[in-house]
């Protein structure tokens, strides 16, 4: 889009313009133009101030919106669901206690059941009856997330924090956010999170910095009680904590409508804009409003029009009329593509591009608009790369899962072409590769500090280096041939300052300042879903793993049990169980010491784990007894591996005594017990190991139906 013109600047055209047109020194005309100049300021700045509320209220939903979207996530958590629906306090209690670390702005924190008793509480005070206006009854009514402000009392603030209750006079402005837990179509109750608006600058401060204009939230039990709960902190803002509801707005408001024009107040002239708050049971209880100081209208039409008179009084008609026609021309036709450029921009054309040579400042805003048009899509493609992050991160918490798609999506939006991630085992003390592409495999696990990934380890500091050919490890896989690449990045992955792992990233091309702009991000966001995802494997390996021997424990033994019987029986296949008990123990944990006994537990773990088969299921299961669950085994199969197993245990040494453990077992296999269920399995192998041991111990015995008679 190219215009070319008379390189001639804007002010010289504009000065012979004003000079040449407006000449005629009419008192009337000065009136009508007055008078016209005058309203189209005051609409202009209303108009401004009403833009400006409903920026105020996106500000004023933000929050909210976010607490709707962390909420949408919190009630697809079976542990949250768990909780509502065992009514386990201590569980939503802690729950809640995470969310309030990491949402700092929820003040209010409840947990509250299907007839809206709080069930749960950061500070465990339990049983009242949780009254917000009709909002959580509704949420529990329909099932969906609902939000609404409301007013409440100190004393309701003082349940959940003294600290917040000392914020309020009588009454407190809180925004709510409800979120109904389901289990299926049932209702098992509700989260509750609310921030305190009175006395908070924050949402004050923001849209002061974005629209440039001063907040003023009221809110009271009726029009004529409001009183200034929040506004940006001084010295931002013009109004003060605790003031009254102004009277020209409050008739508007008590109405149920907003209101939008000239207010005097502080003997200043502003413009403001208030819209009436109803909380959930269509209850006017406040209102949001923005206000601006205006301009001194009069003098600034008067200025202009008499200069125009005088000028205009001096210079001839004849000449004006047409100069004014090419000035006009000169003058619009860039600023005409200059518009069209920037609707398209705006409506979501993001390639345009001007290409105005004027000479002039049209040629310099046309520049001016390609840089700033730049940056834009810049921003843009930044963000889309850092929202598919984002996005992925909220997908899983499965720790393989998430590095493998990690690694694919960061080799993507970083145009590199190969990666991997080393991660910190604690147990072995070094870095192993977890995650590899686009590079070779079999790669060795390191040390903090050895290699760059260990030193990029060590020194928690990002790497970027051009690598010599060949150095191992960094050797992209073309698919015909290996090819070293240009530029590596060593990117240490740590949350609170505790070293995760380190991502190594590696590009045929040298990375861009932007790329390399994004590595931090990315360390950033990576290591929180690294960290979440750890924590939640530990988490899911403790609740199934006994602490002592690291085999099951019973409680994943009755649940696995239970399924596998479901299919031995569906599938017509034999299922054996090996049931057995350490001999004596008793004497050892009593003439040893009971960390001795445990020793031996230990130890004895292994012996099974190690005699078992992959596919076989060995548990704890309590005490001194270790069952061994074998699928697709007859009886015959079960009897020779646990005959291995008492002889390993046998062969065991110990240097506290002079023998190894012996083990009393009991055999048991379906079909073949007597009524066909989990229990009677159980129960014969329970048999035939008393037989055991009531046959001298040291032995395995194998059930028959007349060990039941």
């Amino acid at each position: 889009m190219k215009l070319y013109r008379p390189k001639l600047g804007v002010g010289a055209k504009t000065l012979g313009a004003l000079s040449l047109i407006f000449w005629v020194p009419m008192i009337a005309l000065v009136g009508i133009l007055f008078y016209l100049f005058q309203n189209v300021m005051q609409e202009e700045m209303t108009s401004h101030i009403k833009a400006s509320l409903k920026g105020a209220s996106s500000v004023y939903e933000e929050r909210a919106t976010a607490v709707k979207g962390f909420m949408v996530q919190a009630r697809e958590d079976k542990t949250i669901r768990q909780a509502f629906e065992n009514r386990d306090s201590a569980e939503l209690q802690t729950t809640l206690l995470d969310f309030g670390k990491k949402h700092s702005f929820l003040n209010v924190l409840l947990a509250v059941d299907e007839h809206q008793r709080i069930i749960g509480r950061r500070n465990n005070r339990l049983g009242d009856v949780a009254n917000l206006g009709d909002l959580v009854s509704r949420a529990l009514i329909s099932g969906e997330i609902t939000s609404s402000t409301e007013l409440v009392s100190k004393e309701f603030l003082n349940k959940e924090d003294e600290e917040l209750a000392n914020r309020i006079k009588d009454v407190g402005l809180v925004q709510f956010v409800v979120t109904p837990i389901k289990k299926g179509d049932k209702i098992l109750g509700a989260l509750v999170g609310g921030m305190l608006l009175t006395g908070d600058p924050w949402m004050g401060n923001n849209v002061h910095s974005r629209f440039g204009v001063d907040l003023a939230l009221f809110a009271g039990k009726t029009p004529e009680s409001f009183f200034l709960h929040s506004t940006a902190s001084l010295p931002r803002s013009s109004w003060v904590i605790g003031q009254i509801f102004p009277e020209e707005v409050k008739n508007e408001i008590a109405l149920g409508k907003p209101y939008y024009g000239p207010l005097y107040f502080f003997n200043k002239d502003t413009t403001v804009a208030y819209e009436p708050i109803k909380d959930s049971r269509n209850s006017i209880i406040g209102a949001l409003g923005v206000s601006k100081e205006a301009e001194n209208v009069n003098s600034l039409v008067l200025k202009t029009i008499a200069t125009g008179v005088i000028i205009t009084a001096i210079l001839g008609l004849g000449i004006a009329g047409i100069l004014v026609f090419f000035i006009h021309n000169d003058i619009t036709r860039p600023m005409k593509i200059m518009v069209e450029a920037m609707d398209r921009f705006g409506a979501g054309e993001m390639d345009v591009i001007l290409d105005l040579k004027t000479g002039d400042e049209f040629e310099k805003l046309s520049d001016g608009f390609n840089v700033m048009a730049n940056g834009i899509r810049k921003r843009e493609e930044r963000f889309k790369k850092h929202n598919k992050v984002a996005k992925l991160f909220m997908s899983t918490l499965d720790l393989d899962d998430l590095l493998d798609k990690t690694l694919k999506l960061v080799v993507g939006i970083s145009e590199s072409q190969m990666g991997i991630v080393y991660l910190w085992e604690k147990q072995g003390e070094c870095l192993t590769p977890h995650a590899q592409y686009g590079t070779q495999s079999g790669l060795e696990s390191l040390k903090i500090g050895e290699g760059y990934p260990g030193r990029a380890a060590k020194e928690l500091k990002t790497l970027i280096l051009n690598p010599p050919a060949g150095e191992v490890g960094t050797a992209l896989e073309m698919g015909f041939a290996k090819s070293s690449p240009k530029q590596v990045a060593y990117i240490p992955l740590s949350y609170q300052e505790n070293i995760l792992g380190v991502l190594v990233l590696g590009s045929v091309a040298e990375y861009n300042e932007d790329i390399i702009q994004l590595f931090d991000f990315l360390a950033d966001q990576i290591s929180i879903a690294l960290d979440n995802a750890i924590m939640h494997q530990r988490v899911q390996e403790l609740s199934i793993t006994d602490g002592l021997t690291g085999l099951y424990n019973r409680r994943y033994l009755n649940d696995r049990l239970e399924e596998e019987w479901n299919r031995s029986v569906r599938h017509n296949q034999p299922i054996s169980m090996i049931l057995s008990d350490i001999d004596n123990f008793k004497s050892v944990n009593d003439t040893y010491g009971h960390d001795k006994g445990d020793d031996v537990l230990r130890n004895v773990s292994k012996v099974f784990s190690k005699s078992a088969r992959k596919e076989d299921l060995v548990a704890r299961y309590g005490g001194e007894e270790f069952v061994v669950v074998m699928f697709d085994t007859d009886t015959e199969g079960a009897e020779q591996v646990a005959q291995r197993i008492c002889e390993e245990a046998r062969a065991q040494e110990y240097p506290f005594m002079d023998r190894g453990a012996t083990l009393s077992v009991g055999i048991a296999t379906f079909p073949g017990v007597k009524d066909g269920s989990i229990d009677d399995l159980v129960k014969a192998a329970d048999q035939a190991m008393y037989k055991a041991k009531m046959s001298g111990k040291d032995r395995v015995v194998v059930w028959k139906d007349e060990d039941n008679s």
